[in-house]
């Protein structure tokens, strides 16, 4: 087994003094428990005082103390924690609503008791649809999300983008052409309250038009489209679930056009589409310092982290690492695998009867370091990770434009 990497990691009797930044280093160190409490006990002694700079700290400790309990399965905590947040209407609310969206998501229950459930909670906001709307997009949730849009009335240029995808989501593309051509009318012939698209936002919706107008035609241009711009309608059409026309829009267009298809699919979800592209390569180019080329490498890495072939993993990180010492993830990702690897060599000598009980101890105390270095190394965020909207594009039906 390879030498395993350092990981400095400050010692657990000098954490922060105040309670919500040391919630964030036990959480950090992977002391969960500890991380649990000291959240709480910054969101319940931290002011009251609305209009202080404390107040900040008490929203952000709920929200961390509902995520952390989310991921501890304490479903009930997690739900109270979000709800604290999303009733004292701050900054953070829309991010603990996505959040409670999220969670009862991963509890199974259906989209349309979410939508309901949320909107109940709301019920006294009067942007209710516009926030409950948003949650639900985020967890994919687009029909539902939709009718929330729809009866909000008047939408900001993001959101307007948002209602938008979830109009083509549920298969209702000459709908939405016919939204953004008013919209970008009225922005433009119209004095409006709500903020002006600015320029990405009305470029993105002129690249979702066009590929309305295609899907609906069942065609594709035959004029010439720089490589740049073939890209972003192709990164545009797969969020949209235009797999056929992203396909097309890059095909023949050489090995980076190729990289690039495989890198906005994966990034957007569709991992088993992704992988066997992947998979029809000759080669993989570790060589390459395109910036496609690398993600490429990358995720081809990451699969084999996923499937727990932490050796092959690692040599591929490693060689990417060499090539690029810049790059953190690769770095990281390393780690992990030589991590893992030393777990499951431990876990297996333990498994083993032992005579000695100092061994046995010994071999815990090992398996407690490494628990907590891979803590610190998962932390940096290191693998690709999805929205839950991007999690169920798996078993979505493709829109084909071609048959």
């Amino acid at each position: 087994m390879r030498q395993l990497p350092i990981i400095e990691t400050d010692p657990i009797t000098n954490p922060p003094s105040t309670e919500y930044e040391r919630g964030k280093w036990y959480k950090k160190r992977g002391y969960l428990e500890k991380a649990l409490k000291s959240f709480k006990d910054a969101a319940q002694s931290a002011t009251t005082d609305t209009t202080s700079s404390g107040w900040k700290e008490v929203d952000l400790s709920w929200l961390e103390y509902g995520l952390l309990s989310m991921r501890m399965r304490s479903y009930g905590k997690a739900e109270e924690a979000f709800r604290t947040v999303v009733l004292h209407s701050g900054a953070h609310a829309q991010e603990a609503l996505n959040q409670w969206a999220a969670l009862l998501l991963l509890q199974g229950i259906p989209d349309q008791t979410i939508c309901e459930r949320l909107l109940d909670e709301t019920s006294g906001f009067p942007a209710s649809n516009l926030m409950v709307g948003r949650s639900l997009y985020y967890i994919g949730a687009y029909p539902f999300a939709s009718r929330c849009f729809a009866e909000q009335g008047s939408l900001y240029s993001d959101t307007c983008i948002m209602y938008v995808t979830c109009l083509i989501m549920t298969g209702q593309t000459s709908e939405a052409i016919q939204f953004i051509d008013s919209y970008l009318r009225d922005s433009t012939r119209q004095p409006r309250e709500l903020p002006r698209p600015r320029g990405f936002e009305r470029a993105q919706l002129t690249r979702i038009r066009q590929l309305c107008e295609w899907s609906v035609q069942h065609s594709l241009p035959d004029r010439f489209i720089v490589m740049a711009e073939a890209l972003e309608l192709a990164r545009t059409a797969i969020s949209l679930n235009m797999i056929s026309i992203a396909e097309h829009l890059l095909a023949d267009s050489g090995e980076r056009a190729y990289y690039a298809l495989i890198c906005f699919l994966y990034d957007e979800g569709y991992r088993g589409q992704a992988i066997s592209k992947l998979h029809q390569l000759e080669a993989l180019p570790l060589q390459d310092q395109d910036s496609y080329s690398k993600k490429v490498c990358f995720i081809a890495a990451e699969h084999l982290y996923d499937l727990g072939k932490y050796d092959e993993a690692a040599s591929m990180l490693e060689q990417l690492r060499l090539a690029s010492p810049g790059n953190t993830e690769a770095r990281f990702g390393e780690a992990a695998c030589y991590l893992q690897s030393a777990l499951i060599s431990l876990s297996a000598r333990l498994e083993e009867n032992y005579s000695s009980v100092s061994a046995r101890k010994e071999i815990e105390l090992y398996l407690d370091n490494i628990n907590a270095a891979l803590h610190v190394v998962e932390s940096t965020n290191w693998h690709t990770a999805w929205t839950p909207a991007q999690k169920r594009v798996e078993n979505s039906p493709t829109m084909s434009f071609l048959n």
